[in-house]
């Protein structure tokens, strides 16, 4: 019976293993895809930035950066 006993606790014990894997890989999972969307949100405003330093060279005014800055405070609302 000793035998027995301990083919199971080896049984459980593998699969709490197996399942403590699984969780730990879709975490990782998960964590990679927030990761790739944050990479993906950055890229884009790099190329947004890309565009209007590109304007702002030929002497045009970006459509957006007014709002943009005023939303970072460089530049005072006028009323």
């Amino acid at each position: 019976m000793d035998i027995k006993a301990k083919l199971e606790r080896s049984r459980q014990s593998a699969r709490e293993c197996r399942a403590r894997k699984k969780l730990r890989y879709q975490y990782l999972e998960e964590l990679v895809a927030d990761r790739e969307k944050a990479v993906f949100a950055l890229r884009k405003e790099l190329e947004k930035y890309k565009l209007w330093s590109k304007e702002l060279d030929e002497q045009r005014w970006p459509d957006g950066l007014q709002a943009f800055l005023e939303e970072m405070g460089s530049v005072k609302q006028e009323m």
